[in-house]
């Protein structure tokens, strides 16, 4: 018999609240930048049945992306 040891789980997907929670935005300015009109600026999200969810190289990828244009754009 083997011993079950805790490990913590790294998630490859996030839901939009974890999501949110992660990068300190809304859910609602999450649900918004999946419907982006700018392809550059749309946050891609995979579908798993009826849920929505990020995966966490998107969510990555994305808000550096979104960073730099908003750096960027400010100076």
């Amino acid at each position: 018999m083997t011993k079950k040891t805790d490990k913590a789980v790294t998630p490859i997907a996030l839901g939009f609240e974890d999501a949110a929670a992660a990068t300190g935005l809304s859910k609602s300015f999450l649900r918004n930048a999946v419907r982006d009109p700018d392809p550059s600026r749309r946050l891609k999200t995979v579908r798993v049945n009826r849920r929505r969810l990020i995966r966490e190289e998107d969510l990555r990828t994305w808000f550096e992306r979104v960073s730099r244009t908003d750096d960027s754009q400010a100076a």
